[in-house]
């Protein structure tokens, strides 16, 4: 090879390197200037196509039903206070116990409340003592007018005096009597049959009037206490019926009607106390039993898709619909409902027939090409998940 063909050759490869370079230097260019949905749009044409399972979403009929917590209690229960204050001497009853009408369940200190008696008694004496010293004055007024020597007014002032001392004694007298009432409600009685079912203070404790010492259930209906919270206060006044099944017996199940809603909400728990009727309650139930109450709310119509269909992305949930001409996919947002056994009931954002992605949701891009492996039956969402 002379001098010549020697620099031909070595232009031709600088030309041709000079041309790589420039068209590498192109589609650098082109790749910064590109938006990310364009890189992510590429990229979905170049993927080859993705196997996935499907479904064609249809209504589905739903139990629209509501679980709350409750409590076995009884239909009436009664607390029982002195109707004096006192320091209690003794209790006579325990948690369990059965008690009859008019049995005795505690008994408060007398010691207090004979002085009170005695010192009444002595102020009757008193006033009685007067009462009479006024009735002999009046009597002596009366001698002396009829003789001349006192007064019309004089006499009157002294049958006022009278009539005032009679007063004072009759006070005195139902103020004794009221005392001795006292000791008459030293002693606390049951005024219905029941059992008990709380002790809210024992022997010792100083007690005011009217302070709840003894519980007492009466024997007979039970119902079920239920704490509501504020968004259930609606279901529980449109439901149909209302099922109660008790942790401690297995499967059994009682038929229950609602009996009571409080219209104001406890200022403590902010929920709603509301009380159901047990229908065929029988001696398996026993008080304090923990139960769930289920809210028959009727049938409704929606679309459910199985969890797996779901991706989030900028804190929005959305599922993959799938274009059967093209077999292309693309991103849909839905708003979800309530969870269901077969996955989640959509709000909004389907429509009956669109075909939805259940496996592999997170692994596609936005008109990436797929190929349908087999439909899953909007029943069974679940089947079509693998």
């Amino acid at each position: 090879m002379n001098h010549r063909q020697a620099l031909i050759l070595c232009l031709a490869l600088g030309a041709t390197l000079l041309a790589g370079c420039n068209q590498g230097t192109g589609g650098q260019t082109s790749a910064a200037g590109a938006t990310p949905a364009d890189d992510s749009a590429r990229a979905a044409q170049i993927a080859p196509p993705r196997p996935v399972r499907f479904m064609k979403v249809a209504l589905s009929q739903l139990d629209d039903v509501s679980i709350l917590p409750g409590e076995v209690r009884p239909r009436f229960e009664q607390r029982y206070g002195f109707r004096v204050g006192g320091k209690i001497a003794r209790r006579l009853v325990d948690v369990g116990q059965t008690v009859q009408a008019g049995q005795e369940l505690a008994v408060l200190d007398s010691q207090d409340i004979e002085p009170a008696i005695n010192a009444q008694a002595a102020q009757v004496q008193v006033v009685r003592s007067d009462f009479k010293l006024q009735q002999s004055e009046l009597k002596r007024q009366q001698d002396l007018r009829d003789q001349g020597f006192v007064s019309a007014a004089a006499l009157e002032r002294q049958a006022a005096a009278t009539d005032a001392a009679d007063s004072r004694l009759k006070a005195a007298q139902a103020q004794l009597a009221n005392v001795r009432n006292g000791l008459n409600f030293q002693s606390l009685r049951a005024d219905t049959a029941g059992v008990v079912i709380g002790i809210d203070a024992e022997s010792g404790s100083v007690v005011a009037a009217g302070q709840s010492v003894v519980r007492v259930a009466q024997l007979g209906e039970k119902e079920i206490a239920v704490n509501v919270p504020e968004h259930a206060v609606g279901l529980m006044k449109k439901a149909t019926g209302f099922a109660v099944s008790i942790d401690a017996l297995g499967d059994r199940s009682y038929a229950a009607k609602l009996r009571e809603l409080s219209p104001a909400a406890d200022p403590a728990s902010r929920t709603y106390s509301a009380r159901l009727s047990i229908v065929g309650a029988d001696d398996a139930l026993k008080l304090g039993m923990s139960a769930s109450v289920r809210l028959t709310l009727g049938a409704a119509s929606a679309i459910v898709v199985p969890n797996s269909a779901l991706y989030t992305r900028d804190n929005t949930t959305h599922v993959w619909l799938v274009d059967s001409a093209t077999e292309t996919v693309r991103s849909v947002a839905v708003t979800l409902g309530q969870s269901t056994s077969d996955g989640v009931t959509i709000v909004s954002g389907l429509k009956p027939g669109d075909l939805v992605v259940t496996a592999g949701a997170n692994l596609l891009m936005a008109g990436q090409k797929v190929r349908l492996l087999g439909a899953a039956s909007s029943s069974a969402a679940g089947a079509g998940q693998s």
